[in-house]
C-alpha cells in the first residue's frame, strides 16, 4: 500500500510539474458576467457574506465559457444573516456580478493565490455581485451544518474580543476569514501555527474522546465513566460525528486524512485487527490523490502526511540515539522525542514552504500542545453551552482565555530570545533528496542494526546533526552577484545579493499596489535567505519608490524586516516626503547616509558608485535628482537610473565613461527619459524595465522600446515576464524571468 502510493504520488508530481494546472487569470477582468450554480458553501468574511457555487455555468457578453467552473461569489450588499438564510446549501442560485481572477505570484517566494484556489477548487471570483434566483431542493443536512456553524460563530463572537475569538473560530470551526495576521505571524515564529487549524491533532482529541465516552472508558481517576454503548455502536456513531464536524468545518485535506485514519483505525479495533499506521496514511493519501490530484503540492497535505510520517518512520530512530528516561519524566522524555522526530523529517517541508525555521519549537511544543486538548474541548462544550445560556458559557470562556493568554505569552517570549527563528531561504531540489537519502538511510539502518545500536548511538546522532545541518546550511552556490528587478506593479524594487549574504535594496515602492513589502518584497528575501536589509538606497522621494520603505519601518522587526542603513540623495529639495521618511528612519533607529556624486561603497567585491546628483543639487522635480548608482563586479555592470531626466539625464550622460551589461531603464519606461544620446553613452547589453501591468501611462513607452532596439539591447518587461532575475560570477552572465 506505501509503495503504491508513493508511486501514485510521485508519478503525480512529475506529471504536474511537466504541465501544471491551468489557472484562470485571463486579461479583462472586472466585466460583468452571469453564473448559475449550485450552493455549497457560505460564509462571512470582513462583514461580507460569501457564496462557493459548484459545477457553475458562467455566461460572459453574449457566450459562455463552454465548461463547468467552481466559483467564489461577494454579495454586494443587503442584510448578511437574512442572505445567509435564504441562501440555504444544495440550491441552484444564479447571481450577476464582475469576474475577479486571482494573482498568480510574480515573483520569487511570493504567495500564489490562484494556484492556492485551484487546489481548493476553485476557478475564480465574482465580485459585488447581486442574486437573482434561487431555485431547487436545499441540502438539509449541509444546511443545518452551516447554520450550527454561523451559530457557533456568533457566540464565540460574544464571549471573547475580536483576537481571541479568530483564533478560537480558526481552532474550532475551521474559519479563518476573522483570525489576525499578527496572532497567525505570532504563532508561526513559535512553530505552533498547527494549533490554528483544524488538523490531525484536533480530530484525534475529539475523535478518543468521543470513543471512550462511548465506550464508557473515559476516566479521570480511578472510576471509569460513559454510556457504555455495546458493539460497533461507538465506532459508527463517533466515525458518523466526525465526518459531519469535518463537513461542518469545510474539510480540509489534513482533515480528511485524520477522519480516514481514524475510522481505519476503530474499523480494526471492532474487527479485532492490529492497525498500521503507515498503511492507513497510504491508503488516506491515495484516496485524497484520487479526488483531488492538486492537492500534493498543498502545504497542508504535504506537512499533514510528513508529520505522520515522522511519527512512524523517524520516531524509531530518535529513540535509539537517546536513551529511554525511567520514572515520573519518562512520559515528557517520549514528548520531546516525538516533537524532535516530527520537526527533523519535516524541515525540508517547512523551509521550503515558509523559508525559516522556529528554532525553539519543538520545546514550545511541549508546553503548549498538552493544553491543545483542554483547549479544544473547552472550546467546544463553551460554544454548545453559548447556544442556550452565555452566562453559563462564560464560565468555560475563562479557562480557554487562561490558556490563550499563556500562548500568546510564550510565543512573546519566544521572539525575544536569541536566534528564535533562523531565515535560511527555500533549499534546492537537489538538497531536499540528498537530506531523504541520508533520513531513509538511517532508518534502513536502525532496522538492520537494533542489536548493536547501543554501541553507535552517538554516530547515529553525529549523522543525523551532518544531515540536518545540511539540509539548514546547504553548500554554498549562489552568485556572487545577483540583480533582481520584483514586480510590485507600477513602481521600483531592485534587489541586488553578494556571495558574502549582503543584501542591497534599490528603491522599494508602488503607486497602483499596497502593502508590497509584506506581501511581495519580505516574502521574496526570506526566500533568498535573508533576514535584514544590510542598505536601502532612495533614488528619490516619489511614493511609487517608497512606500515600501515607509511599509517595512513602520512594522516591527519580528513581523518584517530590519533595515540597517538608509542612503538617501544630496539634494536641496527636501521636501515634506523626503523628511518624512528620514523621520521614519530615525525612530526605527536605522543609520541614514546622504550620497552625492564620486561617493562609493563596496560590499563583497561589488563596488557600487554614485554618479548622480552633485552635493547640494537643485532642481523643481524630484525626478530630475534621482541617485544614479553604476554597480561593477569584475567584467560586468550595471546602472541604476532611478526616474531621472531632463538636465539631470544631460549631466548623467556626460560622466558616463563606459558601456553596461545592464541598465535598469529610468521611469518605468517612460517616453520622456533614457534617450537616444544616453544609450549611445551607455550602451546597455540587456535592459530591465519595471512597470505595472494595465499601467495607465502607457509604460514602457513605443518609442523608448524602438531607441532600446537600435541601441541593440535586450529588453525585458516586468509586466510581461514576472521578476526579472541578471546573476554572473564576473564573467558569464545569466538572465532569468520568473513567468
Amino acid at each position: 500500500m506505501c509503495f503504491i502510493a508513493l508511486c501514485l504520488c510521485a508519478m503525480i508530481f512529475l506529471l504536474l510539474r511537466i504541465r501544471p494546472p491551468s489557472v484562470y487569470t485571463e486579461d479583462g477582468g472586472d466585466k460583468e458576467v452571469l453564473a448559475e450554480g449550485i450552493v455549497s458553501d457560505k460564509y462571512f468574511k470582513n462583514d461580507s457574506f460569501y457564496l462557493v457555487l459548484s459545477k457553475a455555468h458562467v455566461i460572459r457578453g453574449k457566450t459562455g465559457y463552454g465548461k463547468k467552473f467552481d466559483i467564489l461569489v461577494k454579495i454586494k450588499d443587503g442584510d448578511k444573516e437574512e442572505l445567509f438564510r435564504s441562501v440555504p446549501a444544495g440550491v441552484t442560485c444564479a447571481v450577476s456580478g464582475k469576474i475577479y481572477f486571482f494573482e498568480q505570484s510574480r515573483n520569487p517566494g511570493q504567495f500564489d493565490m490562484a494556484l492556492y484556489e485551484k487546489y481548493k477548487g476553485i476557478d475564480f471570483e465574482i465580485t459585488s455581485a447581486g442574486i437573482l434566483s434561487v431555485s431547487g431542493r436545499p441540502d438539509i443536512v449541509k444546511e443545518r451544518l452551516l447554520r450550527l456553524k454561523n451559530r457557533l460563530s456568533r457566540v464565540y463572537d460574544r464571549l471573547f474580543d475580536e483576537e481571541k475569538a479568530g483564533v478560537i473560530k480558526a481552532m474550532v470551526l475551521g474559519d479563518k476569514n476573522s483570525l489576525s495576521p499578527e496572532i497567525k505571524d505570532l504563532y508561526q515564529r513559535a512553530g505552533i501555527s498547527h494549533s490554528l487549524s483544524i488538523s490531525g491533532l484536533h480530530i484525534s482529541i475529539l475523535g478518543c474522546l468521543l470513543y471512550t465516552l462511548l465506550c464508557g472508558r473515559f476516566s479521570l481517576g480511578p472510576v471509569k465513566s460513559g454510556l457504555y454503548l455495546p458493539g460497533p455502536c461507538p465506532a459508527l456513531i463517533s466515525s458518523t460525528i466526525l465526518i459531519l464536524y469535518g463537513y461542518m468545518t469545510g474539510m480540509g485535506i489534513s482533515v480528511k486524512r485524520a477522519i480516514i485514519m481514524f475510522i481505519m483505525m476503530l474499523a480494526a479495533k471492532s474487527l479485532g485487527r492490529s492497525y498500521d499506521m503507515l498503511s492507513s496514511l497510504a491508503f488516506s493519501s491515495l484516496i485524497l490523490m484520487l479526488q483531488n490530484p492538486y492537492c500534493i503540492y498543498d502545504t497542508s497535505f504535504i506537512l499533514s502526511f510528513g508529520a505522520v510520517i515522522g511519527t512512524g518512520l523517524f520516531k524509531p530512530v530518535t529513540d535509539f540515539i537517546f536513551p529511554r528516561i525511567k520514572g515520573p519524566f519518562s512520559g515528557i522524555a517520549e514528548s520531546v522525542k516525538l516533537s524532535l522526530s516530527i520537526s527533523v523529517f519535516t524541515l525540508p517541508m517547512v523551509l521550503y514552504f515558509f523559508y525559516r525555521v522556529p528554532l525553539y519549537s519543538v520545546f514550545l511544543n511541549l508546553i503548549l500542545i498538552p493544553l491543545m486538548g483542554v483547549l479544544l474541548v473547552f472550546s467546544v462544550i463553551c460554544g454548545l453551552t453559548g447556544l442556550i445560556s452565555l452566562e453559563a458559557a462564560a464560565l468555560f470562556s475563562y479557562i480557554c482565555r487562561l490558556i490563550l493568554n499563556l500562548y500568546e505569552g510564550v510565543c512573546r517570549i519566544n521572539d525575544k530570545l536569541p536566534y528564535s527563528v533562523l531565515v535560511k531561504g527555500r533549499p534546492g531540489m537537489i538538497n531536499i533528496i540528498l537530506f531523504y537519502t541520508f533520513l531513509c538511510i538511517l532508518i534502513l539502518f536502525v532496522e538492520k542494526k537494533r542489536k548493536d545500536l547501543d554501541k553507535c548511538g552517538f554516530k547515529l546522532l553525529i549523522s543525523l546533526i551532518i544531515t540536518v545541518v545540511f539540509i539548514i546550511y546547504p553548500i554554498n552556490i549562489t552568485p556572487k552577484l545577483q540583480i533582481t528587478m520584483l514586480d510590485i506593479g507600477q513602481g521600483d524594487c531592485g534587489y541586488i545579493g553578494t556571495g558574502g549574504k549582503h543584501t542591497i535594496l534599490i528603491d522599494c515602492g508602488s503607486s497602483d499596489e499596497e502593502e508590497i513589502a509584506k506581501y511581495k518584497v519580505i516574502p521574496f528575501l526570506r526566500s533568498m535567505g535573508r533576514s535584514v536589509i544590510d542598505i536601502a538606497v532612495v533614488s528619490h522621494a516619489d511614493n511609487d519608490h517608497i512606500s515600501g520603505f515607509k511599509e517595512l519601518l513602520l512594522t516591527d522587526v519580528n513581523e518584517g524586516m530590519k533595515i540597517k542603513r538608509l542612503i538617501m540623495p544630496d539634494t536641496a529639495m527636501k521636501d515634506e516626503a523626503y523628511t518624512e521618511l528620514t523621520e521614519l528612519a530615525k525612530r526605527a533607529g536605522v543609520d541614514i547616509s546622504i550620497i552625492k556624486t564620486g561617493d562609493s561603497f563596496t560590499a563583497d567585491g561589488v563596488t557600487f558608485t554614485c554618479l548622480h546628483p552633485d552635493s547640494g543639487y537643485a532642481c523643481s522635480d524630484r525626478n530630475e535628482y534621482s541617485t544614479v548608482l553604476s554597480v561593477t563586479y569584475k567584467g560586468v555592470s550595471a546602472l541604476f537610473t532611478g526616474d531621472i531626466e531632463g538636465r539631470g539625464e544631460e549631466i548623467l550622460t556626460q560622466r558616463i565613461k563606459s558601456g553596461y551589461t545592464l541598465l535598469k531603464c529610468a521611469h518605468h519606461g517612460s517616453d520622456n527619459s533614457t534617450s537616444g544620446s544616453f544609450l549611445e553613452k551607455a550602451h546597455p547589453q540587456v535592459t530591465f524595465i519595471s512597470a505595472g501591468r494595465d499601467n495607465t501611462y502607457g509604460h514602457p513607452g513605443n518609442g523608448l522600446l524602438k531607441r532600446l532596439e537600435n541601441a541593440g539591447s535586450r529588453v525585458f518587461v516586468t509586466k510581461d515576464s514576472g521578476a526579472l532575475t541578471f546573476k554572473s560570477d564576473g564573467r558569464r552572465v545569466r538572465i532569468s524571468t520568473f513567468r
